[in-house]
């Protein structure tokens, strides 16, 4: 009964570590390759993301489906090396896992520090390996019958936003194997050195890090051969838009204005401004943060008939931004739906009561912390805003938001509305007859 497990300690045998505060650092190799660390003291596990600057809104209409032709080929790179590289992660019980969205790519794992070495090495040749797509991969789609997807409202209001830029042409639930010279000809001009970050989150410092993966980088040196291709900006366009699909059952209108980007000084003001909005798209009984108590529930959902969602939009990008108001409803009660859009939006700009002012900071604040408690998740935020904002912007969040004054937010909205030039967008069935740009900017203004 006295025997000692392995791996376990006895309580006279343990060794206290006092806690500390997470040591960041960031640095940029010679290359191009941003590092940045998270030290921690405690070696519960240790995570590694891998970042690039390159989202969907990057892949020309040819390279369509290649983010999602990488993730299907997580462990691929040639046709017989997929079952050995998912074995070698296996066996350290770490799941690889690679996401992406409009604007980046990142790959992620979480593992005990002991088996560093060997995830470290798969992780690499991974993300930084230009891929095949595998026979039997191409073999089982032309065998599959896939829907063609609709698009979806976030889709709509950035095709009315930026028009035929790429930004608003990315569909995010594309799933397409494109030829393979466009596939490689897309890993091989946007998942480059110039544009990617290696992120570590565990007990190493931040040098042990970076001098690791400087000696485990020379084993790439085709990965340095690759160029970035040059992106262009959106510009917002104003306009009265009308999308229709008379497939769809009910209509959505947004009024949309040009917002913030991530480093814009007034992004704090758009993000409390969305969560004073709210979303709603169904009755429930509520509870702390559910935006029970925000305006589209309270003046939209609960008050007007027609309105069957009603939610705040604000979409960011590294260049870009949208913010705005969006309501559903039947087709039948569109000019309904149109004046009561309106008149929100206007309201919006009229004086606050201190409790909502504050609820609307406290609630964007509480959403930032809870997705922040895990440290994978802190290292993947972390990295992705360095990229985003240009720095390192989570020790921030709380004091970039709490800065914000009721003012400012009032008179954000008001420069909106007088000195801004607005989009209306209609989608869905019985778009026709919408109002032209005059009559939105004089309903605003009156």
């Amino acid at each position: 009964m006295n025997k000692i497990l392995r791996g376990f300690s006895t309580v006279k045998s343990m060794k206290f570590i006092k806690d500390k505060q997470p040591i960041i650092k960031i640095s940029e190799l010679p290359s191009g390759i941003k590092i940045f660390t998270e030290q921690t003291a405690f070696p519960f596990a240790s995570d590694i993301g891998i970042c690039f600057k390159a989202g969907l809104r990057n892949e020309l209409p040819s390279e369509t489906g290649s983010l999602f032709s990488l993730n299907q080929h997580m462990y691929h790179i040639s046709e017989n090396d997929c079952l050995e590289n998912f074995e070698q992660t296996l066996r350290t019980g770490c799941m690889l896992d690679q996401t992406y969205d409009s604007e980046l790519s990142y790959w992620k794992c979480q593992f005990i520090q002991e088996d560093f070495d060997m995830i470290v090495d798969v992780l690499l040749k991974l993300a930084l390996t230009t891929k095949r797509i595998a026979k039997e991969t191409r073999d089982q789609f032309s065998q599959m019958s896939i829907p063609q997807e609709r698009m979806t409202v976030d889709e709509a209001i950035k095709k009315a936003a930026f028009g035929t830029h790429p930004l608003a042409n990315a569909k995010t639930s594309a799933q397409i194997l494109p030829k393979q010279e466009d596939f490689s000809r897309f890993q091989e001009q946007m998942l480059t050195s110039q544009n990617m970050i290696i992120g570590y989150a565990g007990v190493w410092s931040h040098e042990q890090f970076r001098e690791y993966i400087e000696r485990k980088l020379v084993n790439h040196q085709q990965f340095f051969q690759r160029q970035l291709r040059k992106q262009t900006s959106p510009e917002f366009i104003s306009q009265a838009y009308a999308l229709s699909d008379e497939k769809n059952d009910s209509i959505d209108i947004a009024l949309l204005f040009k917002g913030n980007k991530w480093s814009d000084k007034n992004m704090p003001t758009q993000h409390i401004l969305n969560q004073i909005l709210g979303s709603s798209s169904s009755w429930s009984t509520g509870g702390p943060g559910k935006g029970m108590r925000s305006r589209t529930t309270l003046n939209l959902m609960q008050s007007i008939q027609s309105v069957e969602e009603a939610s705040g939009v604000s979409q960011l990008f590294s260049d870009a931004g949208i913010f705005g108001l969006r309501v559903q409803g039947p087709p039948t009660s569109k000019q309904e739906l149109y004046s009561c859009l309106i008149d929100e939006f206007r309201q919006l700009g009229q004086p606050m009561s201190d409790e909502e002012f504050l609820r609307g900071k406290n609630i964007a604040i509480t959403l930032i912390n809870l997705n922040l408690e895990r440290q994978a998740d802190r290292l993947e935020e972390q990295i992705k805003t360095t990229f985003l904002m240009g720095q390192n912007a989570v020790p921030l969040y709380e004091s970039l938001i709490e800065d914000v004054t009721k003012e400012q937010l009032q008179d954000y909205v008001k420069n909106l509305i007088n000195n801004s030039e607005p989009t209306l967008m209609y989608y869905g069935k019985n778009v026709q007859d919408i109002p032209t740009l005059q009559q939105i900017k004089r309903n605003l203004r009156k």
